[in-house]
Parts: structure tokens; C-alpha cells; sequence
């Protein structure tokens, strides 16, 4: 069966320069507004954006999906959780602190803002999903309790698993602390010993004590939850991303999306996907990035697995703005994020995900103008 994705177009010479607006004629193609019930409790899942980096999404866009909720009289929040690695959104007061720096405020959005695990993310329901990888996932409190989603997704590159979506976004963005762990733990850092300082920095920062140095570092494979905060403070650049297993990880998200949405009625789950300041990596990361591509556009679908297939496709097909990463033999059409992460193959997530029945990537794109 084939899932609607509606989209409309960004492009520099679109004479409608607010863009939020483009939302309002989104949301009345998928009729969700008619889904929602009087004081229904609707999460607006989105990213904060991490300290230092500027290509999280515009909180305009967040204001303008609460006042299109407005005639629902339902009760609307933002919402996100707590990180695994320590920067500035491990814990719900320097979250919330970001946040507020970011302009995601009460008096730009007219809606609260509230982290969903907690304070330390610790408030988490155990789901019972029986798959593969896992039998029961630790979803972030205050989602698996919301009446329903509004899914907002920057769709960029991901170090991990090729690309971040809708997907990714409901798999480790809807997951508790520990729900992380379990994640990331398939993808624990690597140590080049050859190379090693022994300077002991690794080891001072790891919040498991999970690394140990003598003439090298070793990492404790059993103690170690994947935060990868060794990764960033390692001056010698020695420690990596275990992307042997990046197979796996795909697998785990699409386990972990499933049980983040288990309990939802289907017509109170909706994904936005904004291609706009489409990055190589994610806006985890604490510095500024270049785009990739120009802007594309936003699209919206009662399907995680379609809408990120179609911006899967629309990213691979963009070819204005090209960054100089591309420059080198790059062949027109192309798989961008391959090239960015030549061992993962982002499409993974998408056929775990279809698996597990959580969408479909046989997909109509309806263009709204």
C-alpha cells in the first residue's frame, strides 16, 4: 500500500518567504487537526539544538504548529530528552537553559516546554515490543504518556546510520537515558593503541570508569553505555566511532521507533521533515556546519518510513548548492550520504523499519502549492 507525502518546496526564488507559514496549507491536506479530541495532550517532539550549533530548526516553526493546534482546544507542549554524552542537554536544567538560548521560550512558542525524562532521565516506561534485538525498550515518560505526536525532524546526515529523520527521531530522540544506552551500546568506541598518548584524559572524563590507561588506553566493553564523550576530549584524535556495527544500530532504532509509538492511535501520530540547513552530521554536535545542498523544502506524512524514503530521495536528487565535499568524482544522482559514510547504508533503518511494519517506502509525493 502506498503512503502519502506531502511536500512543498523551499527554493530561493519562492516568492512566500515564510516559511512557517507553508505549514498552515501542509497540515490542511492531512486533515490531523479533525483527529485530535478536546484536552488531548499533544507532544511536539523537535530538537533543541546543541550549544555551539546553529542549524537546529527555526522555533518559528514550532510557534506556528502550536497556533494551528489553537482550534483543537487541545493542550500542546514541546518537548525533547536527555543526551547520553555530557554537553549541555544531559540534564533537563542545562536543556532547558539551551533551549531558552535557542529561542525555544513560552513567549516565542505559547506552549511549554518540557524535557520528557526528566530531570536526569530517569522517568521512562518500560514497552513491551518482542523483537529481535530487543524485548522491551525504555521510552521517555512524558511521550508514552502524551495523547498523541507532532514529529519534527531536521533531515541531515548521521555519522551512525547515514541519515537522521523521522525515524531516528522517534528511535533514540523519544528514548529514555537508558533507552540510549541500549542504542548505543552496539556502536561503543574503538582505540587506536599504536597511536595512543596515555595522556589520561579519556580516562579522567569517562563518566563509567570504563577506560583504563597503562601504556594505552583500554575500553571496558562491558561497562561502557557509548556516550563516546572520550571521542571529543582525545587530543591525540585516536579514539573512534565503531562503525562495524552500524547495521545493527539501524536495526535498534527501528525496534526502539516501534516502541515509541506502540501505544498512539495511528491518526495522532504526524512526522514533518524540514530539508533546510541540510548538514552532514547531526545538531548532537557542538559546532557550526557547512549545508550540503541548498534547501529543498518540508514534508508531512502519517508515515515515518515514507517521509523519510521520499527525503531520502529528494536529497540524492538535489544537485544545487553542492558542498566541496562533493566535488571530488562526484557522479550526478548519487547516493550523497553514502559518500559521506562510505560503510553505512542508510537505507537500513528504512527496510527495519518497514519490517516492523511501522510504514511503508512505496510512497506518493503530492506536491501543495
Amino acid at each position: 500500500m502506498t503512503s502519502k507525502v506531502f511536500f512543498m518546496r523551499i527554493t530561493d526564488d519562492d516568492e512566500d518567504k515564510d516559511n512557517a507559514a507553508k505549514l498552515n496549507k501542509l497540515f490542511d491536506k492531512s486533515d490531523f487537526i479533525n483527529n485530535l479530541e478536546e484536552d488531548d495532550k499533544i507532544a511536539i517532539k523537535t530538537h533543541f539544538g546543541e550549544r555551539g550549533n546553529n542549524t537546529y530548526l527555526n522555533p518559528a516553526f514550532s510557534r506556528k504548529i502550536v497556533d494551528i493546534l489553537e482550534p483543537a482546544n487541545v493542550k500542546a507542549f514541546l518537548t525533547d530528552t536527555n543526551t547520553l554524552y555530557h554537553h549541555y542537554r544531559t540534564n533537563s536544567v542545562d536543556h532547558l537553559e539551551t533551549a531558552n538560548r535557542h529561542g525555544y521560550t513560552y513567549s516565542v512558542l505559547n506552549a511549554p516546554v518540557i524535557i520528557a525524562d526528566g530531570l536526569n532521565g530517569n522517568n521512562e516506561v518500560e514497552v513491551e515490543i518482542d523483537q529481535d534485538l530487543f524485548k522491551k525498550v525504555k521510552i521517555a515518560g512524558d511521550i508514552y504518556e502524551s495523547d498523541g505526536l507532532i514529529v519534527l525532524s531536521h533531515f541531515k546526515g548521521h555519522c551512525m546510520c547515514g541519515f537522521g529523520g523521522a525515524i531516528k527521531n522517534l528511535a533514540m530522540g523519544c528514548a529514555s537515558r537508558n533507552g540510549k544506552k541500549d542504542q548505543h551500546k552496539l556502536v561503543k568506541p574503538i582505540i587506536s593503541k599504536v597511536r595512543c598518548l596515555a595522556c589520561k584524559v579519556c580516562e579522567q572524563m569517562c563518566p563509567e570508569e570504563a577506560i583504563t590507561v597503562t601504556s594505552h588506553a583500554i575500553i571496558d566493553s562491558t561497562k561502557c553505555i557509548g556516550c563516546n564523550d572520550c571521542i571529543d576530549v582525545c587530543p591525540a584524535h585516536i579514539i573512534k566511532l565503531n562503525r562495524l556495527n552500524s547495521d545493527e544500530f539501524c536495526k535498534a532504532l527501528a525496534e526502539y521507533a516501534l516502541g515509541s509509538i506502540i501505544n498512539k492511535k495511528f491518526n495522532k501520530v504526524v512526522y514533518i521533515n524540514f530539508l533546510t540547513n541540510i548538514t552532514p552530521d547531526c545538531d548532537c554536535n557542538n559546532f557550526e556546519q557547512n549545508k550540503m545542498i541548498d534547501d529543498i523544502g518540508i514534508l508531512l506524512s502519517y508515515d515515518p518510513v515514507a517521509i523519510d524514503k521520499a527525503s531520502y530521495d529528494l536529497v540524492n536528487r538535489q544537485e544545487h548548492g553542492l558542498d566541496s565535499l562533493f566535488d571530488s568524482d562526484y557522479v550526478s544522482g548519487e547516493d550523497k550520504f553514502k559518500r559521506l559514510y562510505r560503510n553505512i547504508d542508510s537505507t537500513i533503518q528504512l527496510k527495519e523499519a518497514e519490517k516492523l511494519r511501522l510504514g511503508t517506502q512505496d510512497y506518493e509525493l503530492i506536491e501543495v502549492m
